[in-house]
């Protein structure tokens, strides 16, 4: 009896009109991008909108988490606790005090140091026209120099083009006022729905912390689930080694941008800077972001240090960066030690990518992140050459030699 169905041939047809469907819509999606993937970004924008508060209640969870286990550990050996509800309500407890001193510094800040950096500001913007006029004056007379100077037309008015001081009263056209006020308004809106995300994550991070011994359960059982064991393991080793990395940094970064910022602060003081508080401000928070921190926080230091003479503005850079100096070869090393473990080109490259793809909170956890990457990856070259029973050592920076007659000696014995 003759098949009217061939199976074969079904599949062959099945698979021809997949591909011929998928070819149409890859042609459909990539003629109509410009209509198609503003809609699908705004629809996965308002997804993870939906569970920001969620988001922001784990990072606050896991931040706070070092602090919750200082103080427990302190407790369970001071009441001699031994029981899984002795060790619940101390956590409760624990918990309540990383919250006192959370909030109670926060208090603090807002009570004593805000006003001062209020102050800052608004001795800023009052000086802020008498700036305007200095620096329109210094640009003509650039402008003049370089006109006296220059003996090409057609470079003369690039330079004047570049150097305009007419540009420098559209700073403060009413238009450019509006607009201001305009992005003023918006940005209040948007810190008003993030102050609110932060409430109910303060909430979440409670109970996360609670019960963060579940997670963890929860998260191996899974992973043990889903992959052989082998891999399992190795999974849940480089989550481990992940974490362990980024607390370190975290922890080690912070108390040295405190202190960075109280040394900072004294030094202005000195040096009678009149915006002491709020430059020290900025260069304590930026100093969280290695490398580039320091310097994105000195330029704001020394341009409005330039306001009250070149003189002023030299001191403020020098003792800037001997303070940067001091961070980098002394305090850094002292609290820091070697978290991270990757050089300086790597942490360069990792705060570049992480500022591009999530901003500010990409470039602090990019060097962690890296760090766990890249000794996997060294892991993996290591199991690699061993194999194939290759002796070739990992080379530290701190032992690089123009020439090392080893690496030629394996090359010869090969050969």
């Amino acid at each position: 009896m003759k098949k009217i169905w061939d199976t074969k041939y079904i599949k062959i047809a099945l698979y021809t009109l997949f591909v011929i469907i998928a070819a149409i819509l890859t042609y459909r999606i990539s003629s109509n991008t410009d209509n198609i993937i503003p809609h699908v970004y705004s629809y996965f924008k308002s997804v993870i909108g939906i569970f920001t508060p969620i988001l922001y209640g784990l990072l606050i969870a896991y931040l706070m988490n070092p602090a919750v286990v200082f103080f427990e550990r302190y407790l369970i050996k001071w009441t001699h606790s031994n029981t899984h509800k002795d060790y619940r309500r101390l956590r409760v407890v624990s918990i309540i005090i990383v919250y006192l001193c959370l909030f109670g510094t926060l208090f603090l800040t807002i009570r004593f140091l805000v006003p001062q950096i209020l102050d800052n500001i608004r001795l800023l913007g009052n000086n802020l026209p008498n700036y305007l006029k200095e620096l329109q004056r210094a640009l003509g007379q650039l402008q003049h120099a370089v006109n006296d100077a220059l003996a090409y037309p057609d470079l003369s008015q690039f330079v004047n083009e570049l150097i305009n001081p007419a540009k420098v009263s559209e700073l403060i056209n009413p238009s450019a006022v509006q607009t201001v006020f305009d992005k003023l308004v918006n940005s209040t809106m948007t810190i008003t729905g993030t102050l609110l995300n932060l409430v109910i994550g303060f909430v979440i991070a409670s109970y996360a912390i609670m019960q963060k011994e579940t997670f963890t359960n929860g998260t191996k059982r899974a992973v043990y689930a889903v992959f052989k064991k082998s891999t399992a393991n190795k999974i849940i080793s480089v989550a481990t080694e992940g974490h362990t990395t980024i607390i370190k940094f975290f922890v080690g970064k912070s108390l040295d941008s405190l202190i960075i910022g109280v040394i900072c602060f004294v030094g202005l003081s000195i040096l009678q800077n009149p915006y002491a508080l709020l430059l020290s401000f900025i260069i304590g928070v930026f100093n969280m972001i290695p490398y580039f921190g320091p310097f994105i926080g000195a330029i704001p230091a020394i341009i409005l240090t330039l306001f009250e003479g070149p003189r002023a503005a030299i001191i403020v850079g020098i003792f800037i960066l001997f303070l940067q100096q001091f961070d980098g070869l002394i305090l850094g090393p002292k609290i820091l030690g070697d978290s991270i473990g990757i050089t300086p080109f790597w942490i360069i490259s990792a705060i570049t990518i992480g500022g591009a793809v999530a901003g500010p909170l990409g470039m602090f956890f990019a060097s962690p992140i890296l760090a766990v990457i890249l000794s996997m990856f060294n892991r993996w070259i290591d199991k690699r050459l061993t194999v194939k029973a290759i002796a070739l050592p990992k080379l530290s920076p701190d032992e690089i030699v123009p020439f090392d007659p080893t690496y030629l000696g394996n090359k010869t014995s090969e050969e």
